[in-house]
């Protein structure tokens, strides 16, 4: 079988409490690789996160129970092809899954123009037959996650009918548009407007860097079944541990995470530049956890060798090299 490139990528949940809610890591591709999900549930609180491969091989051993560790894992899927969802759905039941997500969210233009990601929910008959095929390919563990819309933030009211009619254990719901990407600020009203639309439990899903942040959240939707971090989680590695109270690392903690992530890239990656391309990715996010990281990230991502790079890093970590 052939699966789209980008199919598969793993949410991993956090077995803490938030308010009594289930804490996920949403997967953010080039970043949350599985030396990445690794060493932080290691080092800051069990979180295993997701990453994306081309190769289907490559992506259902990536997702092999064994491989994946005690922490429940689900397996996240994007397309719009009902045929390859259900093979998909009966591959991960023949590994041991019992649960698998459809990506129904991802922004990006050339995924949301093929009909894929944000764009699958503009065809409501595309829409419903990838979730009876994720329905039947993974009976009682299938959930979806979604925007608001693609250009529009009512799309996703105008689905909620449909939804109501498929047996999903949850939806995960990030209130931006598509054509947002992450710019701008959610879109709570709507989010309100449309939470008691929805039958399924709702995990909610959207700029959440702190736990003041969270509080916020689920002081104004407490109905929530639980949070999902992502971009804040890849700048504060401790932040789902802090929502279960606690205390924030110190921030050579932090550094040590990203000294050892970066030993576990250069070992495995081939030459400097898929290295330095990786670490800059890394840094993009980590910067925002050090004093001066602004200035800390536009000299890393000006540096033109791996030597400059590592010195950069190493400046605004407050570290020795990073290799």
């Amino acid at each position: 079988m052939r699966i789209e490139a980008e199919t598969v990528v793993r949410i991993r949940e956090i077995p803490g409490d938030a308010g009594g809610r289930k804490i996920w890591m949403a997967p953010l591709r080039g970043v949350t690789l599985a030396p990445f999900r690794r060493l932080l549930a290691e080092r800051f609180g069990g979180v295993d996160l997701g990453s994306a491969e081309k190769m289907p091989a490559r992506l259902f051993a990536d997702v092999a129970p064994a491989a994946c560790g005690a922490l429940p894992t689900v397996p996240q899927v994007i397309g719009r092809d009902p045929a390859a969802l259900r093979a998909a759905g009966r591959i991960l039941r023949d590994m041991g899954h019992a649960r698998m997500n459809l990506n129904c969210g991802c922004p990006w233009k050339f995924v949301a123009r093929k009909g894929r990601g944000s764009g699958l929910p503009e065809d409501p008959d595309a829409f419903a037959r990838m979730l009876e095929a994720g329905c039947e390919g993974m009976p009682g563990g299938f959930s979806v996650k979604i925007r608001l819309g693609y250009r529009a933030a009512d799309t996703l009211a105008a689905r909620a009918d449909l939804l109501n009619g498929f047996p999903l254990e949850c939806i995960v719901v990030h209130p931006r548009t598509g054509v947002q990407m992450y710019d701008g600020t959610v879109d709570l009203d709507a989010f309100a407007a449309v939470l008691p639309l929805l039958r399924a439990p709702v995990v909610y899903n959207g700029d959440i860097a702190s736990p003041a942040d969270a509080a916020r959240i689920l002081a104004r939707f407490p109905s929530l079944s639980g949070l999902m971090l992502g971009r804040g989680l890849c700048a504060n590695p401790a932040l789902a541990a802090e929502l279960r109270g606690a205390p924030p690392p110190p921030r050579s903690d932090i550094a040590a995470f990203a000294r050892d992530l970066a030993a576990e890239y250069a070992a495995t990656l081939c030459g400097p530049a898929p290295l330095m391309g990786r670490l800059k990715e890394l840094w993009g996010y980590l910067h925002r956890s050090f004093e001066g990281g602004d200035d800390g990230l536009r000299r890393i991502l000006r540096a033109a060798s791996l030597p400059a790079l590592e010195e950069a890093i190493a400046a605004l970590a407050g570290e020795g090299a990073v290799r």
